[in-house]
């Protein structure tokens, strides 16, 4: 799960009409939020199609939120998002009196997945109070946004990484590409001594590829040098002898 505050740049990269509509938003939330969100990734496995999610309103005030479900795909070496159309959230918008919990369905209209994974986000957008102003013409705010992973499949699907890393202008490239039929989830990614975060990095969906750009200390990693990536895929630590490409 992630947690957004809105401010002014794109974390997800849109496809589709989605994109001109939806909010920009960045960066991991420095603030609270009084809504509790249980389970924190939704996995759907076969014959069922539809989960429920578990809202808790811990402060006295009532929470106004909107959900929606988006088709996750990944392209050009990062995540893509489009309004899904075989899977719905009910209800779409609610109010959570408080002290109150809630209990919102998420469903996949087109049936189980019984081969590999369908991969999806439900976004749970945090709205202004009731009443509370809003200037003309601007979209309505969204305070504080939740990014859950909802996946719908086997749960034997196992992801298959193969990693490369290039020098691309004064940047080093680290690149995933799954080959198999699951999510790959990768914490702590290091390569050499440059650490791109201790926490979550990001995932990488099946038959696609995930791109992540190294930090300024990477500078020192030359081009045709050796070294190790090291990373944590699911629950296993991965550790791969990798050259850096490039000139």
């Amino acid at each position: 799960m992630r947690l957004f505050l809105p401010i002014a740049a794109s974390l997800l990269a849109l496809s589709g009409p989605v994109a001109a509509s939806l909010l920009a938003l960045s960066g991991p939330a420095f603030g609270q939020s009084s809504l509790r969100v249980q389970p924190l990734m939704v996995a759907v496995a076969p014959p069922s199609q539809a989960s429920a999610i578990t809202l808790q309103n811990t402060s006295p005030n009532p929470i106004s939120l909107q959900l929606r479900a988006f088709e996750w795909s990944q392209a050009g070496g990062a995540d893509r998002l489009k309004p899904a159309t075989d899977v719905v959230v009910s209800p779409p918008a609610t109010v959570i009196p408080g002290g109150a919990a809630y209990t919102i369905r998420i469903a996949r209209t087109s049936g189980p997945v019984t081969t590999g994974q369908k991969s999806y986000r439900l976004w749970i957008d945090e709205l202004p109070a009731a009443g509370a102003k809003r200037a003309a013409g601007r979209a309505v705010e969204v305070r504080i946004r939740y990014d859950l992973p909802v996946i719908f499949g086997m749960p034997t699907a196992a992801s298959n990484l193969s990693w490369r890393a290039r020098r691309s202008g004064g940047d080093v490239v680290v690149e995933a590409t799954n080959n198999g039929t699951g999510y790959g989830r990768v914490e702590g990614l290091r390569l050499g001594d440059v650490s791109f975060g201790r926490g979550l990095n990001g995932y990488v969906l099946p038959g696609s590829t995930r791109r992540w750009t190294a930090p300024a200390s990477a500078s020192q990693l030359a081009a045709n040098a050796n070294t190790a990536l090291v990373a944590t895929v699911g629950t296993s630590e991965t550790r791969v002898p990798i050259t850096i490409a490039g000139n």
